[in-house]
């Protein structure tokens, strides 16, 4: 199942929870008005609260936010360790006439060995593995095809998490931009 579908669920049964303990206030106000009974309406009230429990504690056990999208954990994980390693492997590239330092090899290997673990397609693969000969195998790799390889992974990559495009937009260039820029994070 994608997040944003489990994530339905998720809000549906919290709703479903906060709807039933507030009809369980409302049973317990018509109780005292006519001078019946708390017991039943309180039960109602319990298990309504119960499920909206039971509901918070799926949502932080499954999900974490990244770029303000709800994705499921180990997709967070995926996403952030690909984007760290691409950043990596970019890292030592970005100087003219240098050539790529021995962690970036490993970064770019890195790489290749998430999209080829996380299910990707095999044009996914490929491209990571078109990256990874130009950090390893040349002296002057080309590193706009490198950028362009690393942004039609996360592109795809972000297909099969989410269905909404614009959503998918958003992660990728998220992404993309921590892969790309800024100085790298320990």
């Amino acid at each position: 199942m994608l997040a944003s579908t489990e994530a339905i669920l998720i809000e549906v049964l919290f709703s479903l929870g906060a709807l039933i303990a507030l009809g369980g206030l409302i049973a317990l106000v018509w109780t005292k008005r006519h001078r019946r009974p708390f017991r039943p309406a309180m039960t109602v009230i319990i298990c309504g609260v119960g499920i909206v429990v039971i509901a918070s504690l799926l949502n932080v056990l499954l999900f974490k936010t990244y770029a303000g999208v709800r994705v499921k954990k180990n997709q967070y994980y995926e996403i952030t360790s690909l984007t760290t390693n691409m950043h990596a492997s970019l890292a030592g590239s970005q100087a003219p006439h240098q050539p790529v330092s021995p962690q970036a090899k490993k970064a770019s290997r890195n790489v290749t060995y998430l999209v080829d673990h996380t299910g990707q397609s095999k044009r996914s693969q490929r491209l990571a593995a078109a990256a990874q000969r130009q950090l390893t195998q040349h002296t002057a790799p080309d590193i706009h095809l490198v950028k362009h390889n690393y942004r039609l992974i996360l592109d795809q990559y972000f297909e099969t998490v989410t269905h909404s495009t614009k959503a998918q937009a958003h992660l990728s260039t998220h992404a993309y931009r921590h892969a790309t820029q800024g100085p790298l994070k320990k």
